[in-house]
């Protein structure tokens, strides 16, 4: 066998797992898009859509990144919801201006990434304080940002609990059948 060979082998080899584990990731999400989809859509009559985008961002092949995509996903959501009130309730809805939008952006960036040292997407931070604060400053309505803020913290619970709960039973799954989960190739 020639290294040519070889390394052709090697490469559909990788290909083939890649494959099967981009249908696992494609499977959790799934399962945990569906239930997301039951919970907010069915029982609580709710737009789904920052629910099944927490599932998404939480969704891992490890029980533990999951784990810790979920606490990361949770920190900044509530930096970010803490943010935005915060500013409201300084500037109150007439004085938040677009300028004060963005510097409470910019303060939970550096909260997030700077003092709390969140591990993992530090973006969420800032995006969380434009959605709470966007529609109070649209409104000029306090009680549109404070429902912004509990929406946005629920959905968020919601889809990362459940993916953490579809993670955690996979692994179970594949620990139980006698298979280690396994990574993507680099």
């Amino acid at each position: 066998m020639t290294l040519g060979e070889v390394h052709r082998q090697g490469y559909k080899a990788a290909q083939r797992l890649r494959r099967r584990l981009s249908l696992r990731y494609a499977v959790r999400v799934m399962t945990s898009g569906g239930i997301v989809w039951f919970v907010l859509a069915r029982l609580a009559h709710t737009d789904p859509l920052w629910g099944l985008i927490s599932s998404v961002v939480v969704t891992d092949l490890k029980f533990e990144g999951a784990v810790n995509s979920f606490v990361s996903r949770m920190l900044n959501t509530l930096i970010g919801c803490a943010t935005g009130l915060l500013f409201l309730r300084a500037f109150g809805t007439w004085g938040a201006s677009p300028a004060v939008v963005l510097l409470a952006m910019a303060l939970a960036i550096i909260v997030s990434a700077d003092f709390v040292h969140v591990p993992i997407s530090w973006r969420i931070a800032p995006i969380t304080t434009a959605i709470v604060m966007t529609p109070a400053y649209l409104s000029h309505s306090p009680q549109a940002a404070l429902r912004a803020a509990l929406e946005r913290t629920g959905d968020v619970v919601i889809g990362s609990v459940a993916a953490v709960a579809v993670s955690a039973t996979a692994t179970w799954w594949l620990r139980w059948r006698g298979k280690e989960s396994e990574t993507l190739p680099q």
